[in-house]
């Protein structure tokens, strides 16, 4: 992107995050297709959030998945999964 003063000057503006994408495209510019595809492709899908809570010496893990057409919410689901503990 290219920022202009109000005479019509093109302003050099650099920023860290600019200089982090120009580190970033010559690293992608200097990997094979396949080797590219790769990298994309490990940052694809987010991990699903893990939660680990130990109580009375057992350890739970709670692992979350949501089903976008649910028709439950999120406090649904922790209110059904809290009430089995008790």
């Amino acid at each position: 992107m290219k920022y202009y003063d109000d005479q019509g000057n093109e302003l050099n503006i650099r920023t860290e995050l600019n200089d982090m994408l120009d580190e970033l495209y010559d690293k992608l510019d200097k990997m094979t297709p396949k080797e590219r595809m790769a990298w994309y492709s490990r940052g694809m899908y987010v991990k699903t959030l893990k939660y680990t809570q130990e109580i009375d010496n057992t350890i739970y893990i709670v692992r979350t998945n949501f089903n976008e057409n649910s028709t439950s919410t999120v406090y649904d689901t922790v209110k059904r999964i809290t009430s089995k503990n008790e």
